[in-house]
């Protein structure tokens, strides 16, 4: 996303109340996860991540996601989040990045 796209969602989650709307832009890094198991295209992925945000303590987090078994990431691995202050565990993740 642009970064003028970014700063009118981020104004208008403000606006409307929405719980992301004082979120630190920051990263999800996976320190561990599960393989995937069988053939099926979307699988669960149970890992252990830390989330890490300018002005927050790093968070360690249990999370169970779905994901394409053709995208399965690697210990290490590092995306972009949103992070919010009030609740460092509600958090959106840039999952599209592991297809680029």
């Amino acid at each position: 996303m642009e970064d003028w796209e970014e700063g009118a969602a981020e104004a208008l989650e403000r606006m409307g109340g929405f719980p992301m709307a004082d979120a630190h832009r920051g990263t999800m890094r996976i320190v561990s996860l599960s393989e995937p198991r069988g053939r099926s295209r979307y699988q669960t992925c149970a890992m252990e991540v830390v989330l890490e945000a300018p002005d927050l303590p790093p968070e360690p987090l249990s999370t169970e996601v779905v994901l394409d078994r053709r995208y399965w990431p690697a210990p290490g691995t590092v995306l972009r989040a949103r992070i919010s202050r009030r609740r460092p565990r509600m958090l959106e993740v840039d999952w599209d990045a592991l297809a680029r």
